[in-house]
């Protein structure tokens, strides 16, 4: 990691924002749990950066970035308030509230995936693992079926879709976004999910408010990698530079 800050420095380099997947603790600047790196928990990478670098450095959620990049230079920008939903390995968000992203204590604002749905949570249900572990299959191999009219793939994308309705309506009850973008791996798969997203959320006690409510695909990888430069210049309360 220390390579690649390397190449990219210059004299105007303000600081270093960096995105990691898992809680970060935010004021010491150290990561609590990374599952996919198990090696990174409590490790202190702001102070370690700071001291090689000598600038400052701001670390935040990988969810928390794509909210910020959203927010900045995405389809959220010009929105007060706003979800990022990242859908990949696991279930992440990112929230942002009167223009302020929501941390919270231990830094659990914006961890649905955690909730309870069914016999388990959101993350078992509204993630990867709803394909391997209830239809023994990987979502990018289903998607391919999908993609060629298998009518099985689309009904296993459709019950996706229902599930990933039920935690879109826990986001709007607890949170009233004005905006529910949607990231991560699964977000590439949203037209084979969407009728049942659009099926469960008809039943929406409350559609006015969701007929004004947007919700869409990023679009765009480069969002969270931009959000993570927005850490710095927000903490830094300097202009975002527009994209």
């Amino acid at each position: 990691m220390e390579a690649g800050i390397s190449e990219l420095m210059t004299d105007r380099v303000a600081g270093i924002g960096l995105g990691v997947p898992g809680l970060v603790d935010i004021k010491a600047g150290v990561i609590c749990n990374v599952s996919n790196i198990p090696a990174w928990k409590d490790f202190p990478v702001k102070e370690l950066l700071e001291s090689r670098f000598n600038i400052p450095v701001y670390i935040g959620n990988d969810a928390n970035c794509f909210a910020l990049g959203e927010y900045y230079f995405g389809k959220g920008k010009g929105y007060k308030h706003l979800v990022a939903l990242a859908l990949g390995t696991g279930v992440g968000a990112g929230v942002i509230i009167n223009k302020q992203l929501l941390i919270g204590n231990g830094s659990l604002a914006g961890e649905f995936g955690g909730i309870k749905h069914l016999d388990s949570s959101y993350e078992e249900y509204c993630s990867g693992k709803f394909f391997r572990n209830q239809h023994h299959i990987e979502a990018v191999d289903l998607a391919q079926q999908a993609a060629s009219g298998d009518v099985s793939a689309l009904n296993i994308f459709h019950e996706f879709g229902i599930h990933v309705g039920h935690l879109i309506e826990t986001i709007l009850y607890s949170v009233g976004p004005e905006a529910i973008i949607l990231g991560g791996s699964l977000s590439n798969a949203f037209p084979y999910f969407k009728s049942g997203l659009k099926e469960f959320l008809s039943n929406f006690a409350h559609q006015e408010a969701l007929a004004h409510t947007l919700i869409e695909v990023s679009g765009n990888p480069r969002i969270p990698l931009l959000g993570a430069g927005a850490l710095v210049l927000s903490a830094e309360q300097q202009e975002v530079p527009a994209y």
